[in-house]
């Protein structure tokens, strides 16, 4: 039977987690204010949690508790086999949410990302970066970054009991999205809907910062001298020449037509 209340919000990185979890959990009295990131139980390539740990914290938190997940449905980058399976029951049993976002600009707001803590990536041109394997998809995949950007969207719509949202729909049509979401999961929301303006995560935010700092893990903001850079749609069209987007698009171009991204 399965006893956890949860939601996943499923992403590839940079694509508009944030924005999705937090237009959820300060919108509806029936969302959990603390949210959690599968990835850091223990034997995911983020970990930092021991999975006794995580399943304790998720067992102690009221209402429906949103799950944040950048991987693979398959839970494939759990490496334990407790870990797998209590990652792999969570993805199949939760109703979830995948927000896609336009996967030029993902490879454009990686790009950045990975510069404030890669010195590898600080030294690379775009387009070295961009043709470059995903370190997403785990040793030898194979896959080039817009190739797992493509395989981790598909990946993610062939599953049961899922709402897709596209990240413009979030900056551009707000209220609606927030109450398409709401009742795909059926939860009330409060009468006067928080704006996205408003919106981000703070410091010292809920449990879960509580919990990381008792084990002294930091709670993931970048490091070194980069500030966090804000990515805006089109962004892409500033950094791509016509090379790399002829190579994205051979690499991920059905997707972008299958998520209307392209025609």
């Amino acid at each position: 039977m399965f006893v956890f209340n949860t939601v996943v919000i499923a992403t590839h990185r940079r694509a508009g987690t944030q924005w999705a979890i937090d237009a959820l959990r300060n919108n509806s009295p029936e969302i959990s204010d603390t949210y959690m990131a599968l990835e850091q139980m223990e034997g995911g390539r983020d970990a930092v949690v021991p999975l006794a740990v995580f399943r304790r914290q998720l067992l102690n938190l009221d209402g429906k508790v949103l799950i944040n997940v950048h991987n693979l449905p398959t839970a494939e980058a759990w490496s334990g086999r407790d870990e797998w399976q209590f990652a792999r029951t969570i993805l199949k049993n939760s109703p979830t949410i995948y927000v896609h976002r336009d996967g030029r600009d993902v490879m454009v707001s990686l790009y950045y990302y990975m510069q404030s803590f890669s010195e590898t990536v600080r030294n690379q041109s775009f387009a070295d970066f961009l043709r470059g394997e995903s370190t997403m998809a785990g040793a030898d995949s194979g896959f080039s970054r817009p190739g797992f950007w493509a395989h981790h969207a598909k990946s993610w719509l062939g599953q049961e009991n899922l709402l897709a949202v596209p990240y413009t729909e979030i900056e551009t049509n707000y209220e609606a999205t927030v109450r398409r979401m709401a009742d795909f999961l059926n939860v009330a929301l409060y009468p006067n809907l928080q704006p996205v303006s408003a919106l981000g995560r703070q410091e010292g935010d809920g449990m879960i910062d509580a919990m990381l700092g008792r084990l002294g893990v930091p709670r993931g903001r970048g490091t070194g001298p980069h500030r966090q850079r804000i990515g805006r749609r089109g962004d892409w069209r500033r950094v791509f020449d016509r090379r790399d987007r002829d190579f994205f698009m051979k690499e991920a171009g059905d997707m972008m037509r299958r998520l209307g991204y392209e025609k």
